[in-house]
């Protein structure tokens, strides 16, 4: 599944190919701006490009980097 990470004003910064490589690349992001953990979630999308599932909020991205590390 491929993920889309967007900004609060909806638009895309980057597409992704699996789930972890969305949470990587919101940790890399926040990594560089700290102050965009507010701004950034990761959404699944479809083949077509549609919206499939709940977003993961930045933090939520690097909280759980933290739990497994």
């Amino acid at each position: 599944m491929k993920y889309g990470i967007f900004s609060s004003a909806g638009n895309l910064i980057a597409w992704c190919d699996s789930r972890e490589d969305a949470l990587a690349t919101l940790r890399n992001l926040i990594e560089d701006d700290p102050t965009a953990a507010d701004d950034l979630a990761a959404i699944p999308v479809t083949a077509t490009g549609r919206p499939c599932g709940p977003a993961i909020p930045a933090g939520v991205a690097t909280a759980e980097h933290a739990s497994a590390a």
